[in-house]
């Protein structure tokens, strides 16, 4: 406490005082994000940070992180901690908030490449280029607070992943202050934001990396022109399985330059939010959905159109008057989610009330489509083992299956099944932590069974089982290379160190 206390008071000398609070209220609201690890611990005094730092400029980054080296203090960067796993506090860090950082730097029309600080949130940026006539390819669910800096950080999903790619694609330059503190600009070989071959890759380390080598305090984009024309479609399926094969049919090698997105959603989930949200029921014959999107010219478009329809129609899709377009439930949901992290409302008192809502608790297994129309079931059983009260009792009435996993396109050639569990987090306890994971182990060993990767976005697991899970997902000896560069460049391991290597 000793060294915490110095460190804070060299921060408060060269930083302004609003920059710097280290009251108990701050630190409190600071110690949690969106995602789940919170439940798996008793004590939340193990996230609350022991100051929180508001840097302005890349020149205040650098500041905190020397003096965190040498009295050898934690650092968490945090963007808007809508992340689901690495920008939780922990006990006496210094939190970086960088949602300060938040202008925009330089945008050059001829090369569509567009510079901003980490803090900018994405909903303004993404207003920034729809003024001018262009369109963001940063896109996530959550726009009202995620930033562009931490979207880099956890190599983000986007909604046109399987057209133009994620974060880690779109990204072509970085700023990153290091933990020694020195300031590096990084791009795919070169300070140029571009492929370039002359040197390494260095910035494609940094993308996905949670805050555990640097902090990035700046980056650059790729943005397109708005595309002139667009279509929707949405169609009803009877089972699982011909939902699945026309969705992978539309987002086949043939048709991705021209629909850009493509969801299928199980009726657990857009049934429940009809429900609740809307006050209709599901109607009994419809177990899926699978709605598309097509952007581009209007004659392209519309002749897509007609391939699409046609695709549907092959699987056995029909049309119902009575579904609502996901579209408009999806708004609703993201409205509610940006307001109160709302998801987790549904199931508790907090969305009638305004009493504590519950715990939202997401997973995305990748999978790939020569393997999807099998896993889906199987994946499906596996979550409702929780609500079955006999497999998994511990957790039944604790944790609830919100949806079983909504088909959305990953990297060309899969797919991430969105799932969402609420977990009533007021009456969780040793058990039902014991129990959670040994769930988890059983999910992991079904998602790798059918070649999956356990998760293409949110990047939770258990904390205490991250060594045993990555090493079972990408190897010993791959684990070992992780350990390598962590401690090549974080010798003293004050970045984000919660993260295990």
């Amino acid at each position: 406490m000793e060294a915490l206390q110095k460190c804070i008071d060299e921060i408060s000398r060269i930083l302004e005082p609003d920059q710097v609070s280290a009251d108990i209220a701050t630190r409190i609201t600071y110690r949690a994000a969106h995602g789940p690890e919170t439940l798996l611990h008793e004590d939340m005094s193990e996230f609350t940070p022991g100051v929180v730092v508001r840097p302005k400029s890349t020149e205040d980054v650098v500041g905190v992180v020397k003096l965190a080296n040498e009295y050898g203090i934690p650092i968490v960067p945090q963007g808007g901690r809508t992340g689901s796993y690495g920008a939780e506090g922990m006990r006496d860090c210094i939190v970086l908030d960088l949602v300060g950082m938040n202008k925009i730097l330089n945008i050059d029309e001829r090369t569509y490449r567009i510079t901003a600080q980490a803090g900018v949130r994405i909903k303004e940026y993404n207003e920034f280029l729809q003024k001018r006539g262009y369109m963001s390819l940063e896109y996530p669910t959550m726009v009202w607070t995620s930033t562009l800096g931490s979207r880099a950080s956890v190599a983000g999903y986007n909604k046109f992943e399987n057209t133009w790619g994620g974060s880690a694609v779109n990204t072509k330059g970085i700023e990153v202050v290091l933990a020694n503190g020195d300031v590096v600009q990084l791009g795919r070989g070169s300070r140029v934001p571009t492929k370039n071959v002359t040197g390494f890759d260095l910035m494609s380390l940094f993308l996905g990396s949670k805050g555990t080598f640097g902090v990035i305090t700046a980056l650059t984009e790729q943005f397109i022109d708005i595309p002139r024309h667009v279509i929707y479609g949405i169609w009803a399926f009877k089972n699982i399985e011909n939902a699945t094969e026309a969705y992978i049919e539309l987002l086949s090698t043939r048709y991705t330059g021209v629909v850009w997105r493509a969801k299928t959603y199980h009726k657990m989930r857009i049934g429940r939010t009809m429900e609740i949200m809307e006050d209709k029921p599901w109607p009994d014959d419809v177990e899926m959905v699978t709605d598309y999107t097509i952007y581009g010219e209007p004659k392209i478009a519309q002749a897509m159109e007609e391939i699409a329809i046609d695709i549907v129609k092959k699987h056995n899709g029909f049309w119902r008057d009575d579904i609502p377009s996901t579209t408009d439930v999806a708004q609703k949901h993201h409205e509610s989610m940006g307001k109160y992290l709302g998801m987790g409302s549904l199931f508790s008192d907090r969305i009638t009330d305004g009493g504590m809502g519950f715990k939202l608790v997401p997973l995305d297994p990748m999978i790939p489509h020569s393997t999807l129309a099998k896993a889906y079931r199987p994946i499906v059983d596996q979550l409702m083992k929780i609500e079955d009260g006999k497999t998994y009792p511990a957790l039944t009435g604790k944790v609830f299956v919100f949806d079983p996993g909504s088909a959305i396109p990953g990297e060309l050639g899969y797919t991430k099944l969105w799932i969402v569990l609420n977990a009533n987090w007021k009456i969780w306890d040793g058990e039902t932590r014991g129990e959670f994971k040994d769930w988890f182990r059983e999910y992991a060993e079904l998602v790798w069974s059918f070649g999956g990767a356990l998760t293409g976005t949110h990047g939770f697991i258990p904390s205490d089982m991250q060594t045993e899970i990555l090493k079972s997902e990408i190897g010993e000896r791959e684990y070992d290379l992780m350990k390598t560069i962590k401690n090549a460049l974080d010798p003293n391991n004050i970045m984000n160190p919660k993260i295990r290597y």
